[in-house]
């Protein structure tokens, strides 16, 4: 299962799923809950959903059909809502699949909702930083790697190696994925030090407000999850521009 879904948290980040290594359970007297997904995902990037059912449920399974483990997330109190934080796998096998949810207590589990998800194959490596959004907007993802040099849509590659490969809606051009991603590839030397990732809302496109979520994949250590929600109508502007979302060191 880890390698479709690396992650699954609340939106809070108050509680975390636990992979536990069996099929999934069958369906049967839990909650029947429902959630929309997009029909894209991006490899390596986060999916934010909320998921809701209008029977109260205190657990929700996540799994992946042929899959002999699957994600359980507790949640403590039963509720009839939830906004959940799923990050695709970075070694993601297939360009298409399908993903089930159930809800339930603690000895049941509800009917499976199945979504079939397809994955954009963005560029991943010793570093991979992505934004995604839910609207309409021109969001523009912004790096700063150690020699200084920014990566973002006017200057997309680095002498260091880093490239920003997938720049969406792009002057309010709506094309699908609503996402950004700036990577450093396998067998790239990759420079140490301080990197500074900013997220500017280059353009609303007319949006009253667009929520973002941003991830960073350092190879070897667990996802770190950004979120958020831009107002205004936006800069229109480019180096420097942004709010600074992470400072990290590699």
């Amino acid at each position: 299962m880890k390698r479709f879904i690396s992650l699954v948290q609340t939106l809070d980040g108050t509680r975390t799923a636990t992979l536990v290594d069996r099929a999934a359970p069958t369906p049967g007297g839990g909650a029947a809950v429902s959630a929309v997904l997009p029909s894209q995902v991006l490899r390596g990037g986060t999916v934010q959903t909320t998921i809701t059912s209008a029977s109260p449920f205190s657990r929700v399974v996540f799994a992946v059909p042929g899959n002999t483990d699957h994600w359980e997330l507790a949640l403590g109190t039963p509720t009839t809502s939830v906004t959940v934080l799923m990050v695709i796998a970075v070694e993601v096998p297939k360009t298409v699949f399908q993903l089930d949810l159930a809800g339930g207590g603690a000895s049941n589990t509800g009917t499976y909702q199945s979504s079939n998800l397809g994955v954009i194959f963005v560029g991943t490596g010793e570093i991979q930083t992505n934004v995604t959004w839910n609207s309409r907007a021109d969001v523009d993802l912004h790096l700063i790697d150690p020699t200084g040099k920014e990566i973002y849509y006017a200057s997309r590659n680095s002498p260091t190696g880093g490239q920003l490969d997938l720049d969406s809606n792009a002057g309010c051009a709506t094309d699908g994925p609503r996402a950004e991603n700036i990577f450093w590839g396998d067998g790239i030397i990759v420079p140490r030090g301080e990197y500074i990732l900013r997220v500017d809302y280059w353009s609303s496109c007319g949006e009253p407000s667009t929520d973002y979520t941003v991830t960073i994949n350092l190879r070897g250590l667990p996802p770190k999850i950004f979120t958020g929600t831009l107002t205004g109508t936006g800069s229109r502007a480019g180096a420097g521009a942004g709010k600074t979302i992470a400072v990290f060191t590699y």
